[in-house]
């Protein structure tokens, strides 16, 4: 469960979880030694732990170019993704000073 408030009202499927964890980590659920299994899922919660935070990093920058010059306030931002003007004010600030990709 997310503990993210710009990601209430969504939620993940619990079918599409399975069908990643399938995909994604079926070498580690298949290694019968627990040990290594657990090593193979640890390196595995680090990289998608990872992911996760890039995933973010590019959300910010997408409410960062609504705002872009000529682009909408941040009132208007908040409207459209359901949040404050505070709280898009905040996204928007944090896409603006991440380095460029």
């Amino acid at each position: 469960m997310s503990t993210d408030p710009t990601t209430q009202g969504y939620e993940a499927d619990p079918a599409d979880v399975e069908a990643l964890l399938d995909t994604a980590i079926s070498d580690a659920l298949a290694e019968p030694d627990p040990l290594i299994r657990y090593t193979l899922l640890t390196k595995d919660l680090v990289l998608y732990e990872a992911l996760v935070g890039r995933i973010a990093q590019e959300r910010y920058r997408t409410v960062a170019a609504m705002s872009s010059p000529g682009g909408m306030s941040y009132a208007a931002i908040g409207d459209a993704l359901g949040m404050s003007r505070s709280r898009a004010q905040q996204l928007v600030e944090r896409g603006r000073i991440l380095p460029a990709r």
